[in-house]
């Protein structure tokens, strides 16, 4: 979900993520999560949902965008980040991507199975 702001609408949120927004707390299908007090004031804190539900919110100062990012089950990117690594290039030496830093990288994975 891609956002301007951090508080929408509780119809743009349930559109946007299917979570509804009940007396109850942030509900989808048959799980309800309580949010904090003062979330919801006709519109809904979208740091509260993303904190409640282990969402990603990332902020992309640039642009002055937000997304929020699906539901993770806690397994959250702690930033947008690359880590350090390191791979064998073709011939077996080690290639460090950061040497590739600033420009446009696409990596292919592939896998047998």
């Amino acid at each position: 979900m891609i956002l301007n702001q951090l508080d929408v609408t509780p119809d743009e949120l349930e559109r946007q993520t299917g979570w509804e927004l009940k007396p109850e707390g942030l509900c989808k299908h048959d799980r309800c999560v309580p949010l904090p007090e003062g979330a919801t004031d006709g519109v809904v804190d979208v740091r509260a949902v993303a904190e409640r539900l282990g969402m990603p919110l990332v902020h992309d100062e640039g642009h002055e965008l937000w997304a929020l990012g699906p539901e993770a089950g806690d397994r959250v990117l702690a930033s947008a980040e690359l880590p350090p690594i390191v791979l064998a290039d073709v011939d077996g030496r080690p290639f460090d991507l950061a040497s590739l830093r600033g420009e446009k990288v696409l990596i292919a994975a592939w896998a047998s199975w």
